[in-house]
């Protein structure tokens, strides 16, 4: 049985300045920008307002966020027995 095709999630953290504090998080996502969305929907679910108000927040337009990989997995291309 082969892996090829099979995708994996890596371990991503994002440091947001939301509202002149450091906020640092982390989850597991397929992309950047999926790790993105979980990111605001989490600063959005601390803050009690709506995930799109974040998302206007950190759209790109300001040096505001940085997301990176924290942990990178590679499936091995190679079969065990």
């Amino acid at each position: 049985m082969s892996n090829q095709g099979v995708k994996v999630k890596q371990l991503w953290k994002g440091m947001f300045n939301y509202n002149r504090e450091l906020y640092i998080l982390y989850c597991n996502a397929y992309t950047a920008r999926q790790a993105w969305v979980c990111f605001c929907h989490r600063l959005a679910d601390k803050h009690g307002v709506r995930p799109q108000m974040v998302m206007n927040y950190f759209n790109g337009q300001r040096d505001n966020y940085e997301i990176s990989i924290e942990l990178e997995v590679k499936e091995d291309d190679e079969e065990t027995n």
